[in-house]
């Protein structure tokens, strides 16, 4: 019979980084006094020098209070800015494996692009990929680079029907960890059709049952769920330790000692579980103190997340003006009694390598002046009271301008509003404004037939998916935004008569899509895949046809054609949302 101990294990932990290599102006709320409104200040905050630095710090005290230290990553560290827009997951293995990560889970964007991205990826990182219900025993192994046999990949074991799992040694007690991803991730992501996410709740009991036969009672879940998923599978299944997740960009704790919000207590105990979550973009640094008993359940658990802030406090955001040498003090004292945020200085072998390999053409990029707008553009996603987005219209109209110009006579664009990410303000636009904020996600657009019958079923099953109108939706992102294509969509109607009016800009004229009539669109790899409420624009007999360029690349095109322009006049969409008081306006 196994001889168990107890053990003590410190789990510092990120999530959704999305390439959030540098640091981020954060606006801070600091009290002055119990008669005067808080004094507004900013503050440079995380990025992965900061990082760094804070794991070197906490590992340290880790190992002073003779605790075993793990560096773990949530998932979703690709997309986001100018660094992966321009290097893909290099830049990404690159200062991963710089900061010293132990194991990553995987994230629903690190399959944007579909698996040899991830491959590649792997085969530059010194760390496992933890998606142990990623069934890779049917990918074809004539791949460019199949995924199947890297070591590093811990996916499903079929011949043990579980997750492949890691052992760390915690002073001659082994711990395990397992990650788990997105079961829905042919929904939301582009995973090769030959690999398939099996039952998140399944797979989970099967690992621990089978962990625990291999004679380890600690178990650690890594995943990439999200934050309510993580507290619903920490009910259902029995035996884990910790679930330290990402996904929603949950921020634990209680911040609003600086002006942010709060959000449960760091460390959810459920079925005795302790689940965490440390927001996203590099800001935040997670710290899971968990102490097991020797029969493997949790004896205590602490912990925080902190902000990881610089020395240096503005009274603006731009941090060109800076604050009077005696307001400094103040704030940096306040700040300094605050348990929920960390001073850190930059690792200087972080910056020598932004600096030596990536920084320049990032630096080049954002300075590099695209176009001008003659006013601010909002981008909403589902229509307010202000109206639809001013910003989408023009993003699709990209598209088309795009595909038309590379000799497809494209009829209309359809873009679904998760895919742009930022409104723009008015003046000057740079590169990295288009590919660092407003299109930051690098998918490529695609070319592809559809009926009328079926793009009036797409636009309706998309709408109902982003209002959960009959369906239970992944999101108000489906939402869709078009060029030369003009609707109706009422919320009341019965479903699958929705959209009431659809029209086709043609020849300077609008006119009525016909059912029977089939049209050439273009959208991205994402839309046009059918994701997210769009599966009618599946064609099974026709495949898409890839553009080879990038939504920003398009967009970029676009505007330096135009070099100077605004929103469009006319609005093409009649969004009737499901109170029904309002009538048709178009």
């Amino acid at each position: 019979m196994t001889q168990h101990r107890s053990a003590k294990l410190t789990i510092a932990h990120i999530n959704d980084t999305h390439s959030h290599f540098e640091p981020s102006t954060i606006a801070l709320q600091i009290p002055l006094s119990t008669s005067e409104l808080p004094m507004s200040v900013y503050a440079s905050c995380g990025g992965f020098a900061r990082v760094s630095s804070a794991v070197r710090e906490v590992k340290k005290q880790a190992h002073l209070q003779q605790r075993e230290f793990l560096f773990v990553h949530a998932g979703d560290c690709f997309q986001g800015t100018l660094f992966f827009s321009l290097y893909k997951g290099k830049a990404n293995a690159a200062l991963l494996n710089a900061i010293g990560i132990d194991a990553m889970a995987l994230g629903n964007h690190e399959l944007d692009m579909g698996n040899q991205v991830v491959a590649d990826f792997m085969d530059l990182v010194n760390f496992p990929l933890l998606a142990g219900n990623w069934d890779l025993s049917q990918e074809h192994l004539n791949k460019q680079n199949p995924l199947a046999p890297k070591s590093n990949v811990l996916a499903y074991d079929n011949k043990n029907e579980c997750a492949k799992y890691l052992v760390k040694d915690v002073d001659g007690e082994p711990v395990a960890i397992f990650g788990l991803a997105i079961e829905n991730m042919a929904g939301i992501a582009n995973p090769d059709p030959d690999t398939q996410f099996l039952n998140v709740t399944l797979v989970a009991r099967q690992t621990v049952k089978a962990i625990r036969q291999a004679g380890i009672n600690k178990i650690i879940l890594l995943s990439h769920l999200g934050y309510e998923r993580d507290l619903e599978l920490a009910s259902q299944v029995d035996g884990i330790g910790a679930i330290i997740g990402g996904h929603t960009h949950t921020m634990q704790g209680d911040f609003s000692n600086i002006g942010f919000s709060t959000s449960d207590e760091y460390a959810v105990q459920v079925n005795g579980t302790s689940v965490v979550q440390a927001g996203c973009n590099a800001l935040a640094l997670g710290q899971l103190e968990i102490d097991f008993n020797a029969d493997g359940t949790v004896e205590k658990v602490g912990g925080k997340n902190q902000l990881l802030l610089g020395r240096q406090f503005t009274v603006d955001a731009s941090r060109s003006e800076h604050l009077d040498d005696s307001t400094h003090e103040m704030v940096k004292s306040y700040l300094l009694d605050q348990e929920n945020v960390r001073f850190c200085i930059k690792d200087p072998h972080i910056e020598n390598l932004l600096n030596r390999d990536y920084r320049p053409a990032v630096r080049e990029l954002q300075t590099q002046k695209v176009a001008d707008l003659t006013e601010s553009l909002r981008h909403i996603r589902v229509p307010d009271q202000k109206g639809p987005s001013q910003i989408a219209p023009l993003v699709v109209d990209s598209f088309v301008w795009s595909s038309r110009q590379r000799g497809h006579a494209v009829d209309f664009g359809i873009h679904n509003a998760g895919g742009v990410r930022a409104s723009l303000h008015a003046g000057p636009i740079t590169a990295a404004d288009i590919s660092g904020r407003l299109l930051p996600f690098a998918i490529g657009l695609m070319v592809y037939e559809v009926s009328g019958k079926q793009l009036r079923s797409a636009l309706e099953g998309a709408i109902n998916n982003a209002i959960d109108n009959g369906v239970e939706g992944t999101g108000s992102g489906s939402f869709p935004y078009t060029s030369r294509l003009k609707y109706t969509y009422r919320c009341c109607a019965p479903q699958g008569q929705r959209i009431e009016v659809l029209k086709l800009y043609k020849n300077g004229n609008w006119e009525d899509i016909q059912d029977d009539t089939v049209y050439l669109s273009v959208s991205s790899g994402y839309t046009a895949t059918g994701k997210e409420g769009y599966d009618a624009l599946v064609n099974n007999n026709v495949d898409p046809i890839p553009l080879n360029i990038t939504m920003a690349d398009a967009f970029e095109e676009y505007a330096r054609h135009r070099g100077t322009f605004g929103a469009f006049e006319e609005v093409m969409i009649n969004y009737i949302p499901c109170h029904c008081e309002q009538e048709d306006v178009a």
